[in-house]
């Protein structure tokens, strides 16, 4: 009988673990969608937005991600408070995604108030829409990761679920930058608006297997959860110094760290070419690196000391920061996929080890938080990780927008922005419209009207726009060949693109170095913040967590000794 029912508790353990972690592949897929590419899609979509609304914007965005980290622990009471039929965490997470499926669908196509108020429409849409995803997504996210726990009360159990759910949430974390990348470039409109719907139905998919193919466990009433709310977690934090040092460190990685994929993009175009094509070769190496460098830590970590691998990580992420940063200057390498993809293996493996050390760190606080105090406060620390990658966030994106507006690259992207809205508009036509269109930027009576622009920049995409070898305008005359009548074909917009970014003598060494040092020393400047931080502040190596942990265990059967006499 006892067989049996250990038997079922492996089997309910099996489907839940698999529908589960299968599950995070469509959450992460839409989360990078947002996070990564919505300014991008704001960038480079033809929305007109000047300069100054695009900084607004930028301020808009961290105020949103500011509101989403603090009302995280309130979405946790409210989970906790939920009782029904289908537990607490499951009817929360189906109405997040449906909720954040329609937000992400008017994301990424309702365009009308870029027209309202010359763009201020816009920043105002926008600030609204943000913060009702991130309050959708939230509804979602928090009960999600909450689940873990309930899953199983053993600990070997829920490590194994944790590790499948971070692979899979890998998984469709990459896939979307790959899909978004090549889908994309050179067909931003109608590219942004398949890909939100799609990449929401995926979502909502996931979502499903996870809501409908887990047996959430049945609760028990009289055993109170750990409730987390901001006093507690400042609390927490003020009496365990080593948490607080460990959440410094990772808020300064996580800046520095996604500076080279948050403006990599940029960097791309304007230095490699604009396509898709290479783009994602390069997130592909990315996340090969990642995956590789990840499933090695636990053999690493038994040969080296945490310190150790933090040192050797920083070596190389250092020195493959270095070498972007020397690509192409006086003769040295050349700026290409390959020197690319070469030296950002350095640097993304050394940030996944980097990464990796912190993490471990960071759990380590809670056998010090019950070394100090007799509490674990497991649910603090859990809340803490989210909390500070979400401020990270915050800054890291009004961080990019500065370095995007400040350098000028954001008012020169805005005539490949004014390309693809065109594009866009020329799709839409019908035959007769197309050919009276094409005829009228021929002949020049439709141009680009950018006013923050010089007029020796704008003349570039005039040239490509009007030059028959770079016509962006393709009008098909053979009914016998497959081409759509209209069609805009991905290497001439590529072309055009190229004439404002990569082959265009307006854009100066200035801009292009402040690009290259925000990519690269800057990124290094703050995760060697962070090392410094931990090297000086961070006390719990290997041999003080194991002093801890053992006089935490002798203490405790101590305890258990007294109340048994």
């Amino acid at each position: 009988m006892e067989k049996d029912v250990l038997t079922q508790e492996k089997r309910l353990l099996r489907r839940n673990k698999w529908a589960y972690s299968v599950g995070g592949i469509g959450r992460d897929m839409i989360y990078q969608l947002i996070a990564t590419f919505f300014i991008t899609y704001i960038q480079y979509s033809g929305l007109g937005l000047t300069a100054a609304q695009f900084s607004v914007i930028g301020v808009l965005l961290v105020v949103g991600r500011i509101w989403d980290a603090v009302n995280d622990p309130f979405m946790g009471s409210i989970v906790e408070n939920t009782h029904s039929r289908w537990g607490k965490f499951r009817p929360w997470i189906l109405i997040g995604a449906l909720l954040s499926g329609i937000v992400i669908v008017i994301m990424f196509n309702f365009r009308s108030p870029a027209q309202w108020l010359g763009g201020w429409g816009y920043v105002i849409f926008f600030f609204i829409i943000y913060l009702f995803w991130e309050a959708a997504f939230t509804l979602n996210d928090i009960p999600y990761w909450s689940l873990i726990p309930a899953l199983s009360k053993n600990k070997k159990d829920r490590d194994v679920i944790t590790t499948m759910v971070v692979v899979f949430a890998g998984i469709g974390a990459f896939a979307g930058n790959a899909i978004i990348s090549l889908t994309t470039v050179g067909n931003m409109v109608k590219g942004y608006s398949l890909i939100s719907i799609t990449f929401v139905a995926i979502f909502l998919a996931c979502t499903f297997l996870t809501v409908f193919g887990v047996k959430e466990p049945v609760e028990e009433y009289d055993e109170k959860a750990e409730k987390v709310t901001l006093r507690k977690m400042f609390s927490v934090i003020a009496h365990n110094d080593q948490l607080l040092w460990a959440s410094l460190a990772l808020m300064l990685y996580s800046v520095g760290s996604a500076l080279l994929t948050a403006l990599g993009y940029n960097w791309f175009y304007l230095e490699i070419g604009y396509n898709g094509t290479l783009t994602m070769i390069f997130i592909v190496s990315f996340a090969v690196s990642n995956i590789v460098v990840q499933s090695l830590y636990a053999a690493l970590a038994k040969k080296f000391t945490r310190k150790q691998l933090m040192r050797f990580s920083f070596i190389s992420l250092a020195f493959g920061y270095t070498m972007l940063l020397a690509l192409g200057w006086g003769g040295f390498l050349p700026v290409n996929i390959v020197t690319a993809c070469v030296f950002g293996l350095f640097v993304f493996g050394g940030q996944a080890i980097f990464y990796m050390v912190i993490i471990v760190n960071m759990t380590n606080t809670i056998e010090y938080n019950e070394y100090k105090t007799g509490d674990r406060n497991e649910a603090i620390v859990f809340s803490l990780r989210p909390f500070v990658a979400k401020l990270s966030s915050a800054i890291q994106g009004l961080v990019v927008i500065l370095v995007l507006v400040l350098s000028g690259i954001y008012g020169m992207s805005q005539n490949i922005s004014e390309l693809e809205n065109q594009l866009s508009i020329f799709n839409e036509m019908s035959l007769d419209q197309k050919q009276e269109y094409y005829a009228n930027v021929m002949a020049g009576q439709i141009v680009l009207d950018q006013a923050d622009l010089k007029e020796s920049e704008k003349a570039v995409i005039y040239a490509a726009l009007q030059d028959p070898a770079n016509a962006v305008f393709v009008i098909n005359s053979d009914p016998a060949d497959n081409i759509t009548d209209g069609l805009v074909t991905g290497m001439t917009i590529d072309k055009a693109a190229d004439a404002v970014f990569k082959n265009n003598d307006n854009v100066d060494v200035p801009m292009r170095l402040t690009l290259r040092l925000a990519i690269t020393v800057l990124p290094a400047l703050l995760i060697g913040a962070s090392m410094l931080l931990l090297n000086k502040k961070f006390i719990i190596d290997e041999i003080y967590y194991e002093k801890i942990t053992e006089e935490t265990r002798l203490r405790r059967e101590q305890t258990s000794g007294s109340a048994i006499s």
